[in-house]
């Protein structure tokens, strides 16, 4: 509602049109509020027959002031130092003709909507400058009736209500900027707890090398994963896949990592170790009323005894690339598959056992890998994952995961993922090939 005194500017060269205004609008000031037909109980306008409910807009206790220049110049410089609430703008002046009027008018004086006034033949370019901005147009005949204080009042209503909205989108703007900011901070701490210095695992013939790709969906992701040094000749790997992506999901894998240190312990046997991170996990999350779980798949290479220890908490089974038989396969046990971590706190998981030979390989993904989907709808699949692994047996992990990441870009015809995507491989290689002190950057 617009409501005290308005202050007008009319831009108008012609002395009788700036007289015919100043009289309607003077006029307006005297019948105040009142304005029949046009306000309170409701009417309509007697010459367009538009009707006007009893909740439009409209001025209360108010009056107008007129001040008159004849220039677009002389409009420019007196809105600079002065205020007003709106300009009435004639497009034919001495120093500015047609559309380019409200153009020069509109860039240099943002802060004050415009009503345009258009005499005959004008109405086109009046038109145009509504669409450029203007409140609104009014033929100058339409200026001796109450078309213009109501033009007037509707034009600072509008500007009010886009000047709040344009402040809200600013400040809403600016907190959003400063959320990436510190989403961003998030990423980069959250990259830097991921692994990058690998442990050296050897004996006197053989040692492990290690490698990964991350692609996270967000900023932030809940895929991560672990490699723990469980002694000069063994080694664990823990690869996790949090409900969803995002904050929430990075949040609930930060806790979930933080957990690991206490069951290091147990980290020797795959079933015991996800049973006791699971306990744990589902306690916390129960208590803290959080509806989300964790798959996980988690191997032991034991290199002494040429063993590989695994055990699963509904992830996505790992690939095993027997180079000696030439062949690939999954790590896959007997029996029903177990549940992810964080549903049910009682959970015995199973540790299943198979040989670890020369030259083997361990890749383990999450599920954003075979569910990544091309332009129909259909999923890559664990299926193409085996196929393309099987093409690709002689390729170390580091070389494997990274064109296993590029195969599914491929077949989904984009490099971005919908779902946060992790690889972690390991090989098995020579001792005169051991690399002291890995370091892999995140890829």
């Amino acid at each position: 509602m617009v409501s005290g005194k308005v202050r007008v500017l009319l831009v108008e060269d012609n002395p009788t049109d700036a007289l015919l205004v100043k009289a309607v609008l003077e006029s307006a000031s005297l019948r105040g509020g009142s304005l029949e037909n046009l306000e309170g109980n409701g009417g309509s306008d007697r010459r367009s027959g538009r009707g006007y409910s009893v909740g439009a807009p409209y001025v209360s206790d108010f009056s107008f002031e007129v001040v008159t220049v004849d220039r677009l110049g002389a409009a420019i410089d007196k809105a600079r130092t002065e205020h007003f609430d709106v300009m009435l703008l004639d497009l034919g002046l001495p120093d500015t003709q047609g559309l380019q009027t409200f153009e020069r008018a509109h860039a240099a004086i943002t802060q004050i909507p415009i009503v345009v006034l258009s005499g005959l033949g004008d109405n086109v370019l009046a038109v145009r400058a509504v669409q450029q901005g203007a409140q609104d147009y009014l033929p100058k005949a339409g200026v001796l009736d109450d078309r213009l204080p109501r033009a007037i009042r509707y034009a600072v209503e509008r500007h009010r209500v886009e000047t709040e909205k344009a402040l809200v989108a600013a400040e809403l703007q600016r907190r959003n900027e400063e959320l990436e900011e510190e989403l961003q901070m998030a990423r980069e701490v959250q990259q830097a707890l991921l692994p990058h210095i690998y442990p050296n695992i050897l004996t006197a013939d053989a040692a492990l090398k290690f490698a990964h790709c991350y692609r996270p969906a967000a900023t932030l992701s809940g895929d991560f994963f672990s490699i723990l040094s469980l002694s000069s000749n063994r080694a664990g790997v823990l690869i996790c896949d949090v409900m969803g992506h995002g904050v929430r999901a990075a949040l609930i894998g930060s806790l979930l990592r933080g957990f690991l240190d206490q069951f290091l312990p147990q980290a020797t046997e795959p079933g015991r170790f996800l049973s006791s991170v699971n306990g744990l996990l589902t306690q916390t999350l129960q208590h803290s009323g959080i509806d989300a779980f964790v798959t996980a798949f988690y191997f032991v290479a034991d290199l002494e005894r040429g063993k590989l220890l695994y055990a699963n908490a509904g992830h996505p089974s790992a690939l095993v690339l027997r180079r000696t038989a030439r062949r690939v396969d999954w790590l896959r046990r007997e029996g029903h598959a177990s549940p992810p971590l964080g549903l049910l706190s009682r959970v015995i998981y199973p540790t299943s056992e198979t040989e670890l030979g020369a030259l083997d390989s361990i890749v383990s993904f999450t599920d954003g890998l075979p569910e990544a989907e091309n332009i129909s709808g259909e999923q890559f699949g664990c299926d193409r994952i085996l196929e393309e692994a099987a093409k690709r047996l002689d390729a170390p992990c580091e070389r494997l995961v990274q064109e296993l990441v590029g195969e599914t870009q491929r077949f989904a015809g984009r490099a971005d993922f919908s779902d946060d995507v992790c690889l972690v491989g390991m090989d098995v290689i020579g001792h005169g090939k051991a690399m002291r002190g890995q370091s892999k950057e995140a890829a």
